[in-house]
């Protein structure tokens, strides 16, 4: 059998927030860089949209901010 190979990470940034997605055991998380300790720092993209990759988590993500995207600054 072959060894399964780890995912590298992707990092992105919609809107000018850096995101980074990685893969943790069987769990694709997005983690939002820069925030310390916000309600949605890292959000489980295996739970929220079915992600089992990081490819398919960069897609949900940036699906995601097309049609929510990061305001920037108040209104």
């Amino acid at each position: 059998m072959a060894a399964k190979k780890k995912e590298k990470p992707a990092t992105l940034a919609p809107g000018g927030v850096p995101h980074r997605i990685y893969k943790k055991g069987s769990k694709v998380i997005v983690d939002h860089l820069g925030k310390t300790k916000g309600k949605y720092d890292k959000i489980n993209l295996t739970k929220v949209s079915g992600a089992k990759t990081v490819k398919e988590g960069v897609k949900a993500t940036k699906s995601f901010h097309k049609k929510y995207p990061h305001q920037k600054g108040k209104k």
